[in-house]
């Protein structure tokens, strides 16, 4: 029933840190995700072509890109709509050319003054990005919406401008210039640009779509016993993670806060850190949220097929906690393999940030079940 000792150790080397790259895995860094290749590795290994992969928490979507870049199938589930947003774009196949067309006439309009109608930004963000940013980006959002029809191209460039305000948010793009020659547009313009070269190498035709649907996980679309693998990581317990907001800090005028430009540019209503992270009062909320996920996980998996789940806790209370809840649902724990966290996760190893304490684990947990 349990592993043997080199699927132990092919596992545990997916699971160690390595940058993202290729294809369009680079499109957005989504919070607390996992590196590619190790729901790569996993549907190569114990999955075959045409099964059916899940994973009841999306995220960005990294589980179902990498199922349609080896001919599985793959249906996901997520509550936050920037989720399901980035993950279609990733896995939606846009030919370069029009793209590169597109860029250009954004570049040309940019120069021009137009009339435009769009602000994306409250007067918070404006105070910690500045007059020259906010205008900016209030004019590429307007630019995108009037120069294409096309909602599969819009949300392609949208998303880059979502990466682009993140990127001129830190807290260090004020110290690369002068703050009066500061500009988004040339952020916007590279980061366009890297994802249409990443696009050029996505499936023009994919024997299997992905599938992302948005909505909750305690009753998914499936029947009894018909996922053949499922790879996903739940929210973390007490971690407040920014899911579905910008961070936009200034040291110059001692200002840091969260933006909602991304539930702006949706046209979605803000999530609550209640709903995105399953956060309560008692902290029993969390367990209920996670019970009710188990159970569907269980209930869709066929028998001798393998879940694997990727979470963290801070106590050990909590990490005992979740085992039980496994095995009380009847998934037999093959193995817990630890997983050193890298830098560029939300939940990193980084236990100090600027010399100040973060609560941040140095290590998540990969459990690796199966349906007897």
């Amino acid at each position: 029933m349990n592993l043997n000792s080199d699927e132990i150790v092919y596992i545990t080397d997916l699971a160690k840190p390595e940058r993202d790259k290729g294809y369009t895995r680079t499109f957005y860094s989504y919070p607390a995700k996992f590196q590619a290749k190790l729901p790569r590795g996993l549907i190569k290994r114990y999955s075959s072509e045409g099964e059916l992969i899940f994973d009841p928490f999306v995220g960005g979507g990294t589980t179902g890109l990498e199922a349609l870049l080896i001919n599985r199938r793959f249906l996901g589930y997520d509550i936050n709509p920037f989720a399901i947003f980035v993950s279609n774009v990733k896995t939606t196949y846009i030919d370069p050319l029009i793209l590169n067309e597109n860029l250009k006439r954004f570049n040309l309009a940019f120069k021009e003054e137009l009339k435009l109608n769009h602000d994306i930004l409250d007067i918070d963000d404006k105070i910690c990005l500045g007059e020259k940013i906010s205008s900016e980006i209030n004019k590429l959002y307007g630019i995108i919406h009037q120069s294409s029809d096309n909602s599969v191209i819009r949300h392609f460039f949208e998303l880059a401008l979502i990466h682009s305000i993140k990127i001129v948010g830190r807290r260090d793009f004020e110290l690369r210039s002068r703050i009066e020659s500061q500009s988004i547009k040339p952020t916007f313009l590279r980061k366009s640009t890297k994802m249409i070269n990443e696009m050029i190498f996505l499936p023009k035709e994919s024997l299997y779509q992905p599938k992302f649907i948005l909505g909750s996980n305690h009753k998914v679309e499936l029947k009894d016993n018909s996922v053949d693998m499922i790879i996903t990581s739940p929210p973390y317990k007490d971690k407040d993670i920014e899911y579905q907001q910008i961070q936009i800090q200034r040291r110059s005028i001692n200002r840091s806060k969260r933006s909602h430009a991304i539930s702006t540019i949706l046209g979605v209503n803000p999530l609550s850190k209640k709903d995105l992270c399953w956060t309560g009062r008692s902290g029993e909320e969390y367990w209920n949220n996670s019970w009710k996920s188990l159970k569907e996980c269980y209930r869709v998996l066929k028998k001798n097929k393998f879940a694997f789940f990727w979470i963290g806790f801070k106590t050990l209370e909590d990490k005992t906690r979740f085992k039980s809840q496994i095995k009380t649902i009847k998934l037999h724990i093959c193995e817990t393999i630890p997983v050193t966290l890298s830098h560029d996760r939300a939940a990193s190893g980084r236990s100090t940030h600027h010399g100040k304490k973060t609560g941040m684990m140095s290590k998540d947990y990969l459990y690796i079940t199966k349906k007897t």
